[in-house]
C-alpha cells in the first residue's frame, strides 16, 4: 500500500503532500528536506540519479518531472511490486505538471492551489489493501464473498485455475475507502507457490477460512504449516466458519490457539452476516495498519 505522498520544488519546498495512514508522527518538511539533501548529494558526488531508497519495512520511490521542476516520491510497503508503483508515480507526475506547469514556471509561494490535487490523488494514486481470502473446498469460501457485493471478476491462473476478485467500497473506515479481495483455493495456493508468490507478496491481508470441525481443522492446518514460511508481508487472520453448528464446531478461542492467529467466530447463514463480515475485516484492516505504525 502506498502511505504517503510528496512533492518538492526544485528549490527544496515542500508544496504538496498527502498521507493515507501512518507515519502521522513523521514531520512531511523533514523527509522532504531529508529527500531533497539525499539527491543533491547523489548528483554532487557523481553518482547519477536515485530511483528509490528501501529500509526496513518501506521503500520510497521518486521521479523528477522532465524539466525538472519538482520531486515527486511515493512511500510504499517494503514488499509492494515497485512497478505498480512506479506506475502511479509516473501518473501522478503528468497529471501535476500537466495541470500546475504554469504555477511552477511563475512560482508566487502559494502552496495552497495544490490542495484541490486531493481528489486526483485519492481517486487515482491510492493503491487499496489487498486481501486474499483462502480455504479448502466446502469451507464457505464463495459464500463469504457473495455477501460482498460489487462487481465479479474472475481470471484464470496458468492452470485454468480460478481466482474471483472483488473491490469493495468501505463507507465507515476511517483509514481506509475501498479494499480489494481476492477468493483462491488453498491447495492450489501451497501447491503451487510459485504461481502465486507474487500473490502473496503483494497481499497485506490473509484470511484463512476454515469449517470449524474437527475434520477440517485438521488438514487446514496442515496446510497452514506449508503457507506460512512463504508469507512475508501480509498479515494472517483466521475466519472459523459454520460456528452456527454447535454440536461439531470449536470454539473461536480454541481455533486461535491451534493457529496461533487472530481468529475470528463467524457464520454465513445467519441474517447479519454481512454485517459480522464488515465488522471483521475492519477490525483485520485497523490491527494491520496498527501493526505498520509499531514497526515504523
Amino acid at each position: 500500500m502506498i502511505s504517503k505522498v510528496l512533492i518538492i520544488l526544485s528549490n527544496g519546498i515542500l508544496c504538496y503532500s498527502k498521507t493515507f495512514f501512518g507515519y502521522n508522527h513523521v514531520d512531511d518538511d523533514f523527509i522532504s528536506g531529508f529527500l531533497a539533501a539525499i539527491l543533491d548529494i547523489s548528483q554532487k558526488i557523481g553518482g547519477g540519479e536515485i530511483k528509490s531508497l528501501n529500509f526496513r519495512n518501506f521503500n520510497i520511490i521518486y521521479s523528477y518531472d522532465d524539466e525538472k521542476y519538482c520531486i515527486f516520491i511515493l512511500l510504499a510497503d517494503i514488499n509492494d511490486p515497485e512497478e505498480e508503483i512506479r506506475e502511479k508515480l509516473e501518473l501522478m507526475k503528468n497529471e501535476f505538471i500537466k495541470r500546475y506547469k504554469n504555477d511552477l514556471i511563475y512560482w508566487d509561494s502559494d502552496i495552497a492551489k495544490f490542495e484541490e490535487f486531493d481528489e486526483y490523488i485519492e481517486e487515482k494514486i491510492y493503491i487499496p489493501p489487498k486481501i486474499i481470502l483462502v480455504g479448502e473446498e466446502g469451507v464457505g469460501k464463495t459464500k463469504i464473498m457473495d455477501l460482498f457485493p460489487g462487481e465479479l471478476i474472475i481470471e484464470l491462473d496458468d492452470d485454468m485455475n480460478e481466482i474471483i476478485q472483488k473491490t469493495i467500497r468501505l463507507s465507515n473506515s476511517t483509514n481506509f475507502k475501498e479494499f480489494i479481495i481476492r477468493e483462491i483455493d488453498l491447495e492450489n495456493l501451497v501447491y503451487n507457490s510459485k504461481l502465486y508468490q507474487k500473490t502473496l507478496d503483494s497481499t497485506d491481508i490473509i484470511c484463512l477460512v476454515t469449517n470449524s470441525g474437527a475434520t477440517n481443522l485438521t488438514s487446514t492446518k496442515s496446510l497452514y504449516s506449508l503457507l506460512k514460511p512463504r508469507v512475508k508481508k501480509g498479515q494472517i487472520y483466521v475466519i472459523a466458519n459454520f460456528q452456527d453448528m454447535r454440536n461439531i464446531s470449536f470454539e473461536p478461542d480454541k481455533i486461535e490457539e491451534l493457529f496461533g492467529e487472530k481468529t475470528y467466530g463467524f457464520s454465513a447463514i445467519i441474517p447479519e452476516a454481512r454485517e459480522n463480515i464488515y465488522s471483521i475485516i475492519n477490525e483485520m484492516l485497523n490491527a494491520t495498519i496498527k501493526e505498520k505504525n509499531q514497526k515504523n
